[in-house]
């Protein structure tokens, strides 16, 4: 091959090259921006009214890293409004001193869905039912992909709260819907479509978006811990989000983010006040 023939043949690859690369950048730009689903979740300022009921709820909270994230925003927003913060402690044993506070506990294995559904259910029915006026339980972010059932998890969530309503009458089970990632966009979403890893990419969302729909249907307007409109909610009210293959989906506003599923101190006290207000509601 000539030197001539061997330069053609560079520059068509490169121009293939190219114009597959702007194929996809035209795609990703398409399917993502602004999303137009409407905006009824922009979190409001919490009250100190609020901060003072929760702080005498006795509550058990399963959660994952998220969850951590919610908990760690808790004394700062105490402070913020110069009141001391519940007290908050991990585990599972029934406490029986005075006064409110937050048990709380990692539950199953992340990318296991089912069994924190389970852990959960066992958690409450072991006896620590008995000794607790709130329980609540939040899946994560990373049970979630495309392949998941989102209707057979939805169904196990929703029968498994709903037998623990009927059996603990005294207690008030608070539904959660499931975190977000954030908006993987431009070159970062080229180089995740081109190299066929795009696992945490909008789809992802969608499918957690399909399964807080199913959450919001069910349990509006009873006691529900909305964390992924917090977090997706930015400080002027926007959300943040986008579609993917025709479906709408919210994602986590970066400014709130500590890595592409992971809450900021600034994001932690968002959440903790939605956390906040749902329980004030709960115990009132």
């Amino acid at each position: 091959m000539t030197q001539l023939t061997r330069a053609r043949v560079s520059l068509s690859i490169s121009v293939v090259v190219v114009m597959v690369a702007a194929a996809l950048w035209w795609t990703v730009s398409r399917d993502q921006g602004e999303t137009s689903m409407p905006n009824n979740a922009a979190p409001a300022d919490v009250s100190a009214g609020d901060l003072a009921t929760a702080s005498t709820a006795r509550v058990f909270f399963g959660h994952q890293s998220v969850g951590m994230n919610v908990l760690e925003g808790l004394p700062a927003l105490y402070a913020d409004h110069g009141m001391p913060a519940p007290r908050i402690e991990q585990g599972r044993r029934p406490l029986t001193t005075p006064g409110g506070f937050v048990e709380h506990d990692y539950l199953g294995v992340n990318e296991q869905p089912l069994g924190k559904i389970q852990d959960f259910d066992q958690a409450l029915r072991s006896g620590l039912a008995e000794h607790i006026d709130i329980a609540m339980m939040k899946l994560c972010y990373i049970d979630f992909r495309t392949d998941t059932d989102v209707d057979a998890l939805f169904a196990a969530y929703r029968d498994t709260v709903e037998a623990l309503e009927r059996d603990f009458p005294d207690i008030t089970v608070v539904k959660a819907t499931v975190p977000l990632m954030t908006d993987r966009r431009g070159l970062s979403q080229l180089k995740a479509r081109l190299s066929g890893n795009d696992r945490f990419g909008p789809a992802e969302n969608v499918a957690r978006e399909r399964f807080n729909t199913l959450v919001r249907e069910r349990y509006a307007g009873d006691h529900l811990f909305d964390v992924a409109a917090a977090e997706s909610t930015a400080p002027d009210g926007s959300r943040s989000g986008g579609r993917h293959d025709g479906q709408d989906y919210f994602a986590l506003y970066d400014g709130y983010a500590s890595d592409p599923g992971h809450l900021n101190a600034q994001g932690a006290k968002v959440a903790a006040g939605t956390w906040v207000r749902v329980v004030a509601g709960a115990i009132r």
